[in-house]
């Protein structure tokens, strides 16, 4: 039974490793995205990006997009004064911000100027990405 918890943890752990350069994809796309709107760039949350994930594998396990029902919890611990959150699936990451930037909520997220941290989580699954962002004031 150990050995069993081991190795799950050990395939997560490299699953998600093989994630973060996604991940950092869709922060340079995003914060491109801003700098063409004069705004400041998001800072990366490390944190609130593992939660993401977790997140974006939860969606692709059930193969549907949902919004994540504890995110009050997760953004707590930084103190934030307003907080959002956007989840995408695509086959590209550009064009899972291309879908965010048509969508009235969505872009009013990545724009939004008292956003300055961010927590992104992206899984490759099902010949998609997966994709949570959690933006928050701070």
């Amino acid at each position: 039974m150990v050995v069993v918890a081991v190795l799950v943890a050990g395939m997560s752990s490299t699953a998600h490793a093989d994630d973060l350069p996604r991940r950092d994809k869709v922060l340079q796309l995003l914060n491109q995205t801003r700098r063409n709107h004069d705004l400041p760039t998001f800072r990366l949350n490390g944190e609130l990006s593992h939660f993401a994930w977790l997140h974006s594998r939860r969606m692709a396990d059930r193969n549907r997009l949902f919004h994540t029902a504890d995110l009050d919890d997760a953004v707590r611990p930084y103190h934030p004064s307003t907080w959002g959150e956007n989840v995408g699936m695509a086959g590209y990451l550009t064009r899972v911000r291309a879908l965010w930037m048509h969508n009235s909520g969505h872009r009013a997220n990545i724009l939004k100027a008292r956003y300055r941290r961010i927590g992104i989580g992206v899984v490759r699954a099902r010949g998609a990405v997966w994709v949570t962002a959690i933006f928050y004031s701070g």
